[in-house]
């Protein structure tokens, strides 16, 4: 069995653009790495692959003591994939926390203008920019079997070794983070499971308030939208032609600036808030047993919280449906206009930074019907698995 894993989190349109040799490349790093350090790699590439989802957060959960490297092979569209976004936060969030920055170790494949600003609108092209990344926007179109393009590999495979002593020689272990931790909660300061849920309850708001912010925008470039169908409609059936969608087009490209710009901006607000009322709900609900078992008060105050993360996860699956159709949608419309295409491109960035949303409110219900916690009869004792 391997001791090692390697995370290439990557888009597969861009592979089968470039001929798979995204993959091709994954490969080839590992082979140098296993060549320069005799260690077996279980690489993980494939995210249709049923382990893939799961291996990833194990190791988060983990620490990251059995990982190698984490790969994000950077692109426009990787930004603009909820996937690979919700992936990338995870890893780099905890690498940074845990002191093992470098093995991240993100990929710039093709141009990505934000990336190169001072101050990115972005919040993961902001955390990106935290990491050394490597630039591997002409590497790509060398031969595979000419010596600059083996150099590439095996420079990079050096770099992740180099990474990886670095980590051990810090002592990065699960036993040596779970001391840590434990000493840790033998603080006296430390914040107890009503403290943590008093937080939460400050944090839920702000995230709630960003929702119905975006959702009034959703409402109004709907509603535009809608309007632009039918002034079309009605001009070819005036026989008025191409030209006058053209000045339909412009017309809602007006329109939609300022809506698609605050909703691009809440998106990133979104994002960010996500991610801080992510960490906090993992850690309330895996503490949860303990607590309700040590103090039966703290049931009720848990079970209020279960409740409301199960009905936020429903409501997230209801609303977010419609968002991905008007994600699938822009991507067709795009075409249509030069005009369109600035505040489609703004609106569409928007709409994505929300659909990592419905992947994490899943990951709170499984995490709560884990706890074996019945919230239905508050009597009941917790289940002990």
């Amino acid at each position: 069995m391997a001791d090692l894993d390697g995370f290439w989190s990557y888009v597969r349109a861009d592979d089968e653009t470039d001929g798979e040799r995204v993959s091709r490349l994954a490969r080839d790093v590992v082979s140098q790495y296993e060549m320069q350090t005799g260690e077996t790699i279980a690489l993980f590439l494939d995210r249709d692959a049923i382990e893939w989802g799961q291996r990833w957060r194990d190791m988060i959960n983990e620490a990251l003591a059995s990982v190698a490297f984490f790969i994000p092979i950077l692109t426009p569209r990787y930004f603009t994939s909820a996937e690979c976004r919700r992936e990338l936060q995870s890893f780099a969030r905890k690498a940074i926390d845990l002191g093992v920055k470098d093995l991240v170790l993100p990929l710039l494949y093709v141009n990505h203008g934000p990336l190169h600003e001072e101050n990115p609108e972005d919040d993961l092209v902001a955390l990106v920019k935290q990491f050394h990344w490597q630039d591997w926007r002409e590497l790509r179109f060398a031969e595979v079997s000419s010596e600059v393009y083996r150099r590439g590999v095996s420079d990079l495979a050096a770099r992740l070794v180099e990474a990886n002593a670095n980590a051990d020689r810090a002592g990065m272990t699960v036993a040596s983070l779970e001391a840590e931790a434990a000493a840790d909660e033998g603080a006296d300061d430390t914040p107890g499971v009503l403290d943590r849920l008093a937080g939460m309850e400050e944090a839920y708001p702000e995230w709630q308030a960003t929702l119905e912010s975006i959702g009034q925008d959703i409402q109004l470039i709907g509603q535009i939208m809608e309007q632009a169908t039918a002034d079309m409609e009605k001009g070819d059936k005036q026989g008025k032609g191409f030209a006058a969608r053209l000045v339909v087009t412009r017309r809602v490209a007006r329109k939609l600036s300022e809506p698609a710009e605050r909703l691009r901006s809440s998106g990133n607000d979104f994002a960010s808030q996500m991610h801080d009322v992510d960490e906090g709900t993992r850690i309330l609900i895996e503490l949860a047993p303990e607590q309700v078992a040590e103090n039966a008060e703290a049931r009720s105050e848990v079970c209020d919280l279960f409740h409301a993360l199960r009905e936020l996860s429903a409501t997230a699956h209801e609303s977010l449906g419609s968002v991905q159709f008007m994600v699938d949608e822009i991507s067709s419309l795009e075409g249509m206009s030069r005009d369109l295409r600035p505040p489609l491109r703004r609106l569409k960035q928007g709409l994505t930074l929300m659909l990592e949303a419905r992947e994490v409110t899943d990951e709170w219900v499984r995490l709560m019907d884990e706890t074996g916690i019945d919230c239905d009869d508050e009597s009941a004792p917790v289940s002990d698995g």
